[in-house]
């Protein structure tokens, strides 16, 4: 099957920002950051932005997700969405449990014209916050927070049940939560209550990815050099006497039905490739990209051989794929594959680049974007709204917005944090962005630039 090119040269877009002269009332937010890069920031950005949401953390958060419940309340000026966060160090200095959390943000609806229903602004509303005197408001408050023994590494949703969520602790095990089975306030007894855990690593880990078409297909990677493969629709269980043992009540004990031996010490980001139902990549140490078919391994393919037949008829096919690639000069820290171009991957890394690749040739990048981050990169991330714009996160503290038409290629950048930005989130049918950072914040934003050029394609 042919595949269109997704690079067309398009002309440059340059937006200047004047700096303003007028302070903005300061807040809470500000007190905390005092960077010049911020304070010129926040000066400028109620012209940057059509939705700009803001909350500080008590603890940093080094995932976010969206989920993709985007529930309807009644009101007709308020939109309302779920997303998953967790806490890292503890809840308090002298708590040391963590959270797992889906939390509920209100954002007003931007076709809600509010100077004509001033008597009905946000203003009244009790602990509503954020918007940079934009007339964005909006509200956040947890709407299923859990106790997590460990730090919440990384939290992802299984897209086929999002009230099932996989987390990753820093006690080495993967906890599997149902929180429509938690209720909506945390347990007085602070005993945190999965319904499953997943073990097999020997180390802690930063990477989970569920499989996007097969049902309770989980890969995971580690510090241990481990590729995991569960299967939690058909598992096998280890039930025992339902205790409470380190702070943990669980009966079901889960084990891995492949694990795969990258040959690293270090795997940092995994993800399933979403046409090709048996590939997955991963970024390993040492620049490493990881290509892998489960039909060249020891007999997990039996567990996507339903969907092969249907769906795959490309080049990918071959049992025979397996690479392992020197892509970048640093540990290599993400990845992404193209949710439509089946042979378009970015990897992120250390070394302070991005790189898009095509599948068919590895030997040489497409394109190199090199000189933009000052530090490594931490997460990249495909738009699932127009296919040649992605993000990237750094440990610079800026979120850039690319667009691959661009000759200036960064149409966007985010400076709302003053710390590395482990994580970031597109949402999946507005072209805003959520975003969590070191230093305890917690933002949603959707840039004017992004959202015009996204809706013009």
């Amino acid at each position: 099957m042919d595949i269109e090119p997704i690079i067309i040269p398009i002309e440059e877009h340059n937006i200047e920002i004047q700096q303003q002269e007028d302070d903005i009332e300061s807040d809470g937010y500000d007190q905390v950051f005092q960077s010049n890069e911020f304070c010129r920031w926040r000066k400028n950005s109620p012209y940057l932005y059509n939705v700009l949401f803001y909350e500080l953390l008590a603890c940093p958060s080094p995932t976010v997700q969206w989920l993709d419940q985007h529930t309807i309340k009644g009101d007709p000026k308020c939109d309302y969405y779920r997303l998953i966060i967790g806490t890292q160090g503890g809840r308090t200095p002298t708590d040391s449990r963590n959270e797992l959390m889906v939390i509920e943000v209100r954002l007003p609806m931007l076709e809600y014209d509010f100077s004509k229903h001033p008597d009905q602004g946000f203003d009244e509303v009790t602990g509503e916050h954020g918007g940079y005197e934009m007339g964005i408001r909006g509200s956040m408050h947890p709407y299923v927070p859990m106790y997590h023994i460990g730090d919440v590494n990384k939290a992802r949703a299984m897209p086929q049940n999002t009230f099932k969520i996989a987390s990753f602790s820093s006690i080495n095990d993967i906890f599997l939560f149902d929180y429509s089975k938690h209720p909506s306030k945390l347990n007085p007894d602070g005993i945190c209550r999965p319904q499953a855990i997943l073990r097999g690593h020997t180390d802690e880990g930063f990477a989970l990815s569920w499989h996007p078409m097969q049902q309770g297909l989980l890969l995971s990677s580690a510090q241990d050099g481990k590729m995991c493969v569960w299967n939690l629709e058909k598992m096998s269980i280890n039930s025992t006497t339902t205790t409470v043992h380190n702070g943990i009540e669980c009966n079901t004990i889960i084990e891995p039905v492949e694990i795969i031996d990258s040959e690293r010490t270090l795997v940092d980001a995994i993800q399933w490739h979403p046409n090709h139902p048996a590939v997955f990549g991963a970024a390993a140490a040492s620049g490493t990209l990881l290509i892998t078919d489960l039909r060249a391994s020891s007999g997990t393919a039996v567990l996507v051989e339903p969907l092969i037949s249907s769906t795959s008829t490309s080049s990918l096919s071959s049992k025979t794929l397996q690479f392992r690639v020197k892509v970048h000069s640093d540990d290599c820290n993400c990845l992404a594959f193209h949710p439509v171009n089946e042979y378009a991957i970015l990897t992120g890394s250390d070394d302070t680049t991005v790189a898009l690749w095509d599948m068919r040739n590895l030997s040489k990048e497409v394109r190199r974007f090199e000189q933009r981050h000052r530090d490594g990169v931490l997460e990249v991330s495909w738009s699932p709204l127009a296919p040649s714009i992605f993000a990237s996160s750094s440990a610079d503290q800026h979120v850039f917005v690319w667009d691959l038409k661009s000759n200036d290629e960064i149409i966007f950048d985010h400076k709302g944090h003053d710390s590395r930005i482990p994580d970031i989130s597109w949402h999946p049918t507005r072209p805003m962005i959520a975003s969590v950072a070191e230093d305890s914040s917690f933002q949603i934003w959707e840039a004017n630039i992004v959202e015009s050029l996204i809706n013009s394609t």
